[in-house]
């Protein structure tokens, strides 16, 4: 990370972290909504786990707040959002729906595939 995103992460944190901080009306629904509106799941799957576009987002998600910040400023590949295109209280929802989704089973607790690996040994 370059200094420059460090310090714009930091900025934006100590000065609007604290609306996060608010209690919001947060809704699990309206953030899969948003999520699939604005096109997340394009590059970070339907479900947040990532795809070969883009970086998986659960099961270790983010704070709102960092999430605010990298949507905002992103250095990467991924698009900016303005809070006109995706305000602070969306992305809040977003971060709900993220860490709503289950992680995917371990392998070894799926019958068909442990089957699959006992008969490759």
């Amino acid at each position: 990370m370059k200094i420059t995103d460090l310090a714009n992460t930091l900025t934006f944190l100590c000065l609007f972290g604290a609306k996060f901080a608010v209690a919001q009306d947060i809704s699990i629904e309206r953030g899969e909504q948003t999520y699939m509106r604005v096109g997340c799941y394009e590059c970070h799957g339907t479900d947040g786990k990532g795809n070969e576009a883009g970086p998986p987002l659960t099961p270790d998600t983010l704070p709102p707040e960092a999430i605010a910040n990298f949507v905002r400023f992103s250095p990467g590949r991924m698009p900016v959002y303005p809070e006109e295109i995706l305000s602070d209280a969306e992305i809040a929802d977003i971060v709900a729906y993220l860490e709503s989704v289950k992680p995917s089973p371990d392998a070894d607790s799926i019958d068909i595939l442990r089957a699959l690996v006992s008969e490759e040994n």
